[in-house]
């Protein structure tokens, strides 16, 4: 059976839309955007960028099953796991950012720039970052001001210059502004002190400044349309390098009290951590999962475990410490590059976003993995975010064909911590009460106890 799907996250380019076959990635590419399309391909743009792993390789196709209207239909490889700059740790903002200015830097000489600056248009692959919007490729209007500047600003000047200079937390805003960060509010919130940092100063507090002033003579039909502003390639190349040397410079001093402290505090010696690893990499080469998420991995040393037997792991933590130390670990390595690091609070994961709250996929709908893995964080979720096993059970049936939990019992002292100011008043939390609910949506497979009384469970789902 022919199943054919329209991405939900498409719609909004006239020029283009993707859609899925049996599975398999397509976009389909219609009259607004042939001229585009056929020019840089002539030209080699896309070949070139391919090559030199910056864009998302494709292959020209036929297809009967393509949507009305397609003009020509290009074949892309799937992308392991799509994530959204609000999961993103710091420094994979910042080299998708780099991404725009490198392919800019190598288009603008031969007469092509990018329509969009989109931080939606990068995504990882499992070998590094990749634009994957095709159709954002385009010929140049000559000597015109590059089209995509404001949003280039929006989506990575503003937020990286707020949560390296304010607080780290600041890019949960992309959730409630998905299509950029106001840049009168991000100019707002940056420190005084840093405001007038040449590159900042230039293009987010002018910026914000002379969009504001546009903005009101819009709103009042008092546009200057004498006014045509130009600008040459050269001057285009500068502006883009002064963008580099803004976007280079801000940097975010990575501190977490509860990731440099871990290792003082978790309550594993060395025995029964290498128990644990061996158990997890058993269950691995048992399972041979091609989709692994590892929820509340920390600094992702079972992430590393797992990505090891081959899978891509996507590995979730809600410290952005923890995450932007393993993205830089994984970037960083000639080898192991399977590895995805998102930051989230999990009592909290992303929701779906976007028209119709269907444009942006939540945690959910990107699932179900092949495997779960959640070591040390259930008594997190039922003792400290006050979620009920039964419907913690529940969503992780949603979300994994197999799980691998770790139960932490009640005599542990990182429970007992937990527990010290609310004895009396939790949700049932016991091993008992545990395999109860998780054996309503599970069939059990295994289990192994370490040491310290800690009890790994292997889970595969009913039905």
């Amino acid at each position: 059976m022919i199943r054919v799907t329209s991405d939900s996250g498409s719609f909004r380019d006239p020029a283009g839309h993707v859609f899925t076959r049996n599975g398999r990635i397509y976009r389909s590419i219609f009259e607004p955007g042939v001229n585009d399309f056929e020019a840089a391909r002539d030209a080699g743009i896309h070949e070139k960028l391919i090559d030199a792993g910056l864009l998302i390789h494709h292959e020209e196709i036929e297809e009967k099953d393509a949507p009305s209207g397609t003009v020509y239909c290009l074949r892309h490889p799937r992308i392991p796991m799509i994530s959204y700059p609000w999961e993103w740790p710091f420094s994979l903002l910042k080299d998708a950012a780099l991404l725009h200015l490198d392919i800019m830097e190598r288009i603008v000489p031969e007469g092509f720039w990018l329509r969009d600056a989109s931080a939606f248009n990068v995504q990882y692959d499992g070998n590094g970052l990749r634009l994957i919007d095709t159709l954002s490729i385009g010929k140049r209007l000559p000597e015109s001001p590059w089209i995509a500047y404001k949003q280039f600003c929006s989506h990575f000047v503003a937020p990286l210059a707020l949560a390296a200079y304010g607080d780290i937390r600041t890019l949960s805003l992309w959730r409630s502004y998905i299509d950029g960060y106001p840049l009168d509010l991000a100019a707002k919130m940056i420190p005084l002190r840093r405001r007038f940092a040449p590159g900042l100063f230039m293009h987010l507090l002018l910026h914000a400044r002379f969009q504001a002033k546009a903005d009101r003579k819009e709103n009042i039909g008092k546009a200057d349309q004498a006014k045509t502003l130009t600008l040459s390639d050269n001057g285009l190349i500068a502006l883009i390098r002064s963008l580099r040397q803004t976007v280079s410079g801000i940097r975010w001093k990575r501190s977490s009290a509860i990731w440099e402290g871990y290792g003082d505090i978790r309550t594993y010696d060395s025995e029964d951590l290498a128990r644990k690893a061996a158990y997890v990499e058993q269950v691995v080469k048992q399972l041979n999962p091609a989709m692994v998420w590892d929820l509340g991995a920390n600094t992702g040393e079972f992430s590393e475990i797992t990505a090891s037997g081959g899978a891509f792991v996507v590995s979730i933590d809600g410290d952005p410490a923890c995450a932007e130390f393993l993205y830089e670990k994984v970037s960083n390595s000639k080898g192991m590059k399977n590895i995805l690091p998102l930051v989230m609070d999990l009592a909290n994961p992303s929701p779906g976003l976007g028209w119709d709250g269907r444009e942006r996929f939540s945690l959910r709908d990107r699932g179900p993995a092949d495997l779960v893995l959640a070591l040390a964080l259930i008594h997190h979720l039922v003792l400290s975010s006050c979620v009920p096993l039964e419907i913690v059970s529940r969503w992780f049936s949603g979300i994994g064909e197999n799980v691998l939990v770790e139960f932490v019992p009640l005599g542990d002292p990182m429970v007992q911590k937990l527990l010290h100011n609310r004895v009396d008043e939790r949700h049932p939390y016991d091993e008992a009460a545990f395999r109860s609910n998780f054996e309503t949506m599970f069939r059990f497979v295994d289990s192994t106890t370490l040491e310290n009384g800690r009890k790994l469970f292997l889970y595969r789902r009913k039905g």
